[in-house]
């Protein structure tokens, strides 16, 4: 899907720092470039005294030496990469090879409509449904795709992409440009569009230039997303430490009682009361929980009361644990 079908690079290499048995063994690392999958065979050589043939298995493997897949310039004559704890050198290659490197073939090239389609068939072909593929990915269950979900949904299919490439793609399925992708963005995207629909109107082109904006605007709902996922969490233990014990509210409004004569408290004076009857909270969770069931609240002043009876009262309404 990247680059051309068909292409592969081939170089020669050899282990680094052999041993002195493994000093004339000579290899031939092959890269695809259609799918950056790497391959090292070893062929004959006479009075080598070794069983030579296929070393590694074609497929997607890790430089040891960066910690991410291969890429062209790890292979790059003089280049030193590690796979399976074995070191090799990279000592020259063939001349399509050195052709290509020279006219900057190093830098990957990302067919985004290949993907694109690649990704549609490999979709429809594990779920029937537009909806069940949604679901899947949706895991906070909010009915949007957020940029980390939509990566997901690209690595769960074998799409070694990088952040920006990805953003490249969520743009198209993402019709109104919010930086999340809703569920009628995304059959929309998915799914081809009846002769009826097409009459009337067609898709919109696919757009290969990269967009700032958008990229913030992803950022940002990601962001919100980890927030409410954050008020979430600090609701939900914060009024079950209140709701699960009768005696909790009235021991609470004791302890402020005792702290002040004022009808509010600060959010640290909530985190020690809590603490003083065994709960230990973080104060970035109670300016959550307050700010959740008190929107206007002004968080140096907090009135007490209020507060622990929303807690109770709002125990209820949260959603169970996704």
């Amino acid at each position: 899907l990247f680059g051309k079908a068909g292409q592969v690079l081939r170089f020669t290499a050899q282990f680094k720092d052999p041993k002195p048995e493994d000093q004339d063994r000579l290899f031939v690392v092959s890269y695809c470039l259609y799918d950056d999958a790497v391959s090292i065979h070893e062929p004959p050589q006479r009075n080598l005294g070794i069983v030579t043939g296929r070393y590694l298995e074609k497929g997607i493997h890790m430089n040891q030496m960066t910690g991410q897949l291969f890429q062209v310039a790890d292979l790059v004559p003089g280049q030193v990469f590690k796979v399976y704890n074995r070191e090799f050198e990279i000592l020259d290659c063939d001349e399509y090879t050195r052709k290509h490197l020279e006219e900057g073939g190093n830098k990957r090239h990302f067919n985004l409509p290949a993907v694109l389609e690649k990704l549609r068939e490999s979709m429809r072909q594990q779920y029937p449904m537009a909806r069940d593929v949604f679901r899947k990915f949706d895991t906070d269950h909010d009915g949007v795709l957020s940029k980390d979900e939509f990566m997901k949904v690209l690595s769960k299919y074998s799409f070694q992409v990088t952040e920006e490439e990805a953003l490249l793609l969520m743009r198209y399925f993402d019709k109104n440009q919010d930086g999340q992708v809703g569920y009628n963005e995304f059959c929309d995207a998915l799914l081809d569009e009846d002769y009826t629909q097409q009459m009337l109107k067609s898709k919109a082109p696919l757009v290969e230039e990269v967009d700032p904006q958008y990229a913030q605007r992803a950022q940002q709902r990601a962001e919100e997303r980890e927030e409410v996922d954050r008020v979430r969490v600090a609701m939900r233990s914060i009024s079950q430490a209140v709701y699960m014990q009768s005696r909790m509210p009235s021991r609470l409004n004791k302890e402020f009682s005792h702290m002040t004569h004022q009808p509010s408290v600060t959010c640290e004076e909530i985190c020690a009361a809590f603490a003083s009857v065994g709960q230990a909270f973080d104060v970035e969770d109670v300016r959550r929980a307050a700010l959740h069931v008190l929107p206007d609240v002004d968080l140096d002043a907090v009135p007490y009361v209020d507060f622990v009876k929303a807690m109770v009262t709002s125990f209820h309404d949260l959603p169970g644990k996704r």
